[in-house]
């Protein structure tokens, strides 16, 4: 099964496959950016230590 998680975006949500995440960059406070496998670029309007807490508790709910 794929493991999707939620990630608040400016206009609603962004669902990103945790397994495809490769990078996220820290823009500015509030706000990251995720980079996924083939180059695409989720922009993210929460802290990255949030976005970072959330896709290892995916991760990890995963391997169980």
């Amino acid at each position: 099964m794929i493991q999707l998680v939620a990630l608040k975006a400016l206009a609603g949500l962004n669902y990103v496959r945790v397994d495809q995440v490769i990078a996220i960059s820290s823009t500015e406070p509030g706000k990251c950016v995720v980079m996924m496998a083939g180059g695409v670029t989720v922009p993210c309007s929460e802290p990255a230590k949030d976005v970072i807490a959330k896709l290892e508790a995916a991760s990890q709910g995963k391997q169980e």
